[in-house]
């Protein structure tokens, strides 16, 4: 029953995000915003409290829980932003993708290794393509919006 209610939310989600883009990627900013917002203070609570047990840890933890802190503000409901970091994120897993798979093509063989590394490059290639969509707000929204309602209909079979 969960995965039917599951199902029916995103593909709703999924329509909303089509319908309107602007609303369906501000929430999803806002969220992520805010949970950066809660990382951020709790790695700078972590840190003062780690400060005097281990001057260099406390102060790592500062630095990161501030770095959390700003990421959340700057990203809260800023859909540009999010779109972006969105499309940076899959251009650097497009990278990676191709890279390990070229190592997979061109190491000594062992069973499926050339297969596993054309499936990486061929991964890859569609993660760029992905990534270049999804830097653009709109892109990024008609992207998630098909997911979500994909993941919907698999989850109501």
């Amino acid at each position: 029953m969960a995965l039917r209610i599951h199902g029916v939310l995103a593909i709703l989600f999924g329509l909303i995000l089509l319908i309107f883009p602007e609303f369906g990627l501000w929430t999803l900013a806002s969220v992520l915003g805010f949970i950066l917002i809660l990382i951020g203070l709790g790695l700078l609570l972590f840190g003062a409290f780690t400060y005097h047990a281990s001057k260099a840890a406390g102060a790592a933890f500062l630095v990161l829980g501030l770095l959390g802190l700003i990421m959340g503000i700057g990203l809260f409901g800023n859909v540009g932003a999010f779109a972006m970091l969105t499309g940076l994120g899959l251009y650097i897993s497009g990278f990676l993708l191709i890279i390990a798979g070229l190592v997979h093509v061109l190491k000594p063989h062992t069973r499926f290794s050339r297969e596993v590394g054309l499936i990486g490059i061929i991964m890859g290639v569609v993660y760029l393509i992905l990534g270049s969509l999804a830097a653009d707000a709109r892109g990024l929204s008609i992207l998630t919006g098909i997911w979500l309602i994909i993941a919907g209909v698999t989850a109501l079979l």
